[in-house]
């Protein structure tokens, strides 16, 4: 429009500087929301760094998962399984999950796979479905454990009743290799570690609710 008949540089130029001025107060605000953003997600960074310094194992296996995947901090394989370790001795199961994956491939720690079994056992009778799979495909395999059907079968079983897919495929395979007595007795093992930790969560559940009303 301002090369248009007629027009002239000094018509044009008032509208040209308001174009800019509209540019500039865009990027201002593209600008002014960053910032407030970053400072939001160091604030809640710091806050989550505090909380984990407190002892609390959430904010402790969160953090760790952070530094796990460089999620708003520099990923640091050392810093997370010392997270990770943290959390598991307070029985965080899904850290106590985690720690046992790091000592297994190494990862952030010397590679121990003894002490990586003690952790997944941990997590597995806290009720944590990977751990159960992977102490089943541990029995199954007899890697780090001496091969034993029956517990392969009982920790397939209860990983496949917490939902996990993987699991309840395998707990159908696995069977195929296993006598009908066999089968029989490792359903009934983990029909007891079922009931047990069941009744075991209810006392703990009663335990926390009385807790509660006497405050």
């Amino acid at each position: 429009r301002c090369r248009a008949k007629g027009s002239s540089l000094d018509e044009c130029t008032p509208m040209i500087n308001i174009a800019r001025a509209l540019r500039l107060s865009a990027l201002l605000l593209i600008l002014i929301s960053s910032n407030t953003l970053a400072q939001e997600t160091l604030s809640e960074l710091e806050q989550l760094r505090k909380s984990a310094e407190a002892g609390d194992s959430a904010a402790q296996f969160e953090l760790g998962n952070r530094y796990l995947y460089g999620d708003g901090v520099v990923a640091d394989d050392f810093e997370a399984a010392r997270l990770f370790r943290q959390a598991a001795e307070q029985d965080e199961n899904n850290a106590q999950y985690n720690l046992g994956v790091m000592l297994m491939q190494g990862k952030g720690v010397i590679a121990d796979l003894p002490e990586a079994i003690e952790w997944f056992l941990k997590a597995a009778n806290l009720g944590d479905a990977p751990a159960q799979f992977t102490m089943a495909t541990l029995y199954a395999n007899g890697q780090g454990v001496q091969q034993d059907p029956l517990l392969a079968h009982m920790w397939f079983t209860i990983a496949a009743s917490g939902g996990h897919k993987a699991a309840a495929a395998n707990v159908v395979l696995y069977q195929e290799l296993m006598s009908d007595r066999q089968i029989v007795e490792a359903q009934r093992m983990a029909t007891a570690w079922v009931e047990d930790f069941n009744e075991k969560r209810a006392m703990e559940d009663n335990a926390a609710a009385m807790r509660a009303g006497e405050q």
